[in-house]
């Protein structure tokens, strides 16, 4: 399908029907899933540092029913990468992010392994709406109803 991807009713701008606006929430409300394997806790392969991330995650996000069932693996994702994050993170302060063998220096392989590890939490983050600006994007925006002055029309 082209063009622009479906916004909720809630943060929809453009001007519909008060039935099209009713027919899309129910819409929305079938796509909502429970949540009850995210809340059974951390996948039991996640490290306890990953288990300890993915349950505050889940915690956190439980607030603003952010996440269902289907978030799982994403979050598991995230939540392992996040550990191993912490451990790269780790190694590079106890050795330092410079290697030397004999007279030679190289870079700690750390390094490449933390960054590539950012980016995927970024990647997941971004997708989990993890960041304040990832979040912004599901506030509702209210609208202000303007007053309309009855008398107008007959000016016309």
């Amino acid at each position: 399908m082209a063009g622009r991807t479906r916004k909720i009713v809630d943060i929809s701008t453009g001007k519909i029907g008060k039935q099209e606006k009713l027919n899309r929430k129910v819409q929305e409300e079938k796509l909502k899933l429970d949540r009850e394997a995210l809340e059974e806790g951390a996948p039991e392969w996640l490290s306890q540092k990953a288990a300890e991330e993915y349950n505050r995650v889940v915690f956190e996000a439980k607030k603003i029913n952010l996440y269902d069932n289907l978030d799982l693996p994403i979050l598991a994702i995230y939540a392992d990468c996040y550990a191993r994050y912490v451990e790269a993170a780790q190694c590079l302060q106890r050795h330092g992010s410079i290697i030397t063998v004999g007279e030679k220096e190289f870079v700690s392989p750390f390094v490449a392994i933390a960054d590539k590890l950012a980016t995927q939490i970024l990647k997941c983050s971004t997708k989990l709406g993890l960041s304040v600006t990832d979040r912004l994007k599901l506030i509702v925006p209210t609208k202000e109803e303007k007053s309309v002055n009855k008398f107008l029309e007959f000016l016309k």
